[in-house]
């Protein structure tokens, strides 16, 4: 199905896409994935309902919960690079990332193993959290986005040379960088980082897995799973 302007996020950029549900007068679908192909934003659906005819007006429900989740693990992910900086002492070069509804996870090169640095990785970034930074998004000419991320250590290699204009996502004065996907307004939003895991990914590559969780009511009381290596 393709809408004529849509709020479902396809596909891209290490975040998966949205689903949800579209409805009409007279029917609806669900939404199982969203892809861009050729420039436009296209709707995988199923179980249909009635019928929703070219032309009508309709509807889009996002899955809010699963995107405030993808929303709150992806600007963790940019946070932690931040933190690994400061706990490694130079800036991570980032070979590989992704963000799924339950976790992210990060590759970096690193010529060592990030086992003993875990738990100061983790203080760093819960203390980042608490600061209540706020997220903001700018678009800006690559030239000068180019220049205002190296400011955090990062460049723009990697985005394609045809990209003129280059959509900026900042944790205010800690880090930014290119980006295409959803962020929260805050990082106070993020409650909680917890480091899941940490591997070898081979000669020089470092993993590590973790997951932004909301703050736990008082009542409930649960002893924190340690960290797990591989």
């Amino acid at each position: 199905m393709i809408l004529d302007c849509t709020a479902f996020y396809p596909v891209g950029g290490g975040q998966p896409a949205d689903t949800g549900i579209i409805e009409g007068h007279r029917g609806k679908v669900k939404v199982i994935h969203v892809q861009m192909h050729d420039g436009t934003v296209v709707h995988i659906v199923e179980e249909v309902k009635g019928e929703i005819r070219s032309g009508e007006k309709v509807k889009g429900i996002v899955d809010w919960g699963r995107r405030y989740a993808l929303m709150k693990n992806h600007t963790t992910a940019h946070l932690m690079a931040e933190a690994l900086r400061r706990a490694t002492g130079n800036p991570p070069k980032i070979v590989g990332s992704a963000i799924s509804v339950d976790k992210a996870r990060l590759d970096l090169a690193y010529e060592e193993s990030l086992g003993p640095l875990l738990p100061k990785i983790e203080e760093i970034a819960n203390r980042i959290v608490k600061e209540n930074r706020s997220v903001e998004v700018r678009m800006m000419k690559r030239g000068a986005a180019e220049e205002y991320v190296t400011k955090f250590h990062e460049s723009l290699e990697t985005l394609p040379p045809r990209v003129a204009n280059v959509r900026i996502v900042e944790i205010k004065g800690l880090h930014a960088c290119a980006c295409g996907g959803t962020h929260v307004k805050s990082t106070s939003e993020i409650g909680t980082i917890r480091l899941l895991r940490r591997r070898s990914k081979g000669k020089g590559v470092e993993r590590i897995e973790f997951a932004a969780k909301s703050p736990l009511k008082k009542r409930v009381s649960r002893t924190q799973e340690p960290l797990k290596e591989s």
